[in-house]
């Protein structure tokens, strides 16, 4: 089945900013967050999403790979060091990466259990879903806490492949607090959908999410440019895409291609208002 090579986005890493405080006038106690905080708003949305593509990528792979035990493939979103099993009355997919980190193929560490319940057709065909949770399952140390589903619509008129996501709710708790992440996504396969093999297969997502921050503070994000993401790209990071991130009255725009050439590479920009951009390297 082919795949979304994300983001995974997909994992990607959160910058640890400086909480800045200030009156904005004498009769105004609310404080005002710095731009250090706002950039790390940003990386939080960017690590969940990462993640949330990640999640995604496993159960579309999974959905028509139904060989068990320990992965094989390097071709897989999965690591050698996580191993898979099936319950064919349940249609319920265990992917284990165990009670130790197990590092992946993009640089993440990862460790419990993500179980994939599937409903509907074969996987491939319309109208399939998967249902997705987690169970002890942490990122770089940090737990996630999920449950989405995954609907795939089919084909559309051109032959893309078009899968629908929606995430119910995604919990990172992390030492300085706790990010809650909701999302609405589409994504839509635009090469590699009628070929086996998954390194030609690329994707757009479009979308947007909303939710709070460690610090508490409630933003919205939506993707502006579809994000672009090529499964020959070892970072499984987008090549191309903008979304922005609205909080506390600012808008942080990150830029996954400043450099406009759609390299395979960790660099994104992170702009905040009309403040000339920042480059930031992901993870």
């Amino acid at each position: 089945m082919k795949t979304v090579r994300v983001l995974a986005l997909l994992g990607l890493g959160m910058l640890v900013g400086v909480w800045s405080c200030r009156r904005k006038e004498k009769n105004d106690p609310t404080p005002t967050v710095s731009e250090e905080v706002l950039q790390e708003v940003a990386q939080d949305n960017a690590r969940v999403e990462g993640e949330e593509n990640f999640l995604g990528e496993a159960a579309d792979e999974g959905g028509e790979d139904f060989s068990m035990g320990r992965v094989e493939s390097t071709d897989s979103v999965l690591p050698a060091c996580a191993r898979r099993s099936w319950d064919p009355e349940q249609r319920l997919l265990i992917i284990d990466f165990g009670s130790t980190n197990c590092l992946g193929h993009d640089g993440v560490y990862r460790r419990g259990k993500i179980f994939i319940r599937f409903s509907g057709p074969s996987w491939r065909r319309a109208g399939s879903r998967a249902y997705i949770t987690t169970q002890d399952f942490f990122v770089n140390d940090n737990q996630h806490i999920v449950e989405k589903v995954l609907y795939h619509e089919g084909l559309n008129n051109v032959g893309e492949r078009i899968i629908r996501d929606t995430v119910l709710v995604h919990r990172v708790i992390t030492p300085n607090g706790t990010i809650e992440w909701r999302a609405n996504r589409t994504y839509r396969q635009i090469q590699g959908q009628n070929t086996p093999r998954r390194v030609d297969d690329v994707w757009l997502i479009e979308g947007g999410a909303q939710g709070t921050t460690r610090r508490g503070r409630p933003f919205t994000t939506q993707i502006v440019e579809p994000l672009k993401v090529v499964a020959s790209c070892q970072f499984r990071v987008p090549i191309k895409g903008i979304w922005r991130l609205l909080t506390d009255s600012r808008t942080v725009t990150l830029n996954y291609d400043p450099y406009g050439n759609e390299a395979c590479d960790r660099v994104a920009s992170l702009q905040v208002n009309d403040r000339p951009p920042v480059n930031i390297t992901l993870r």
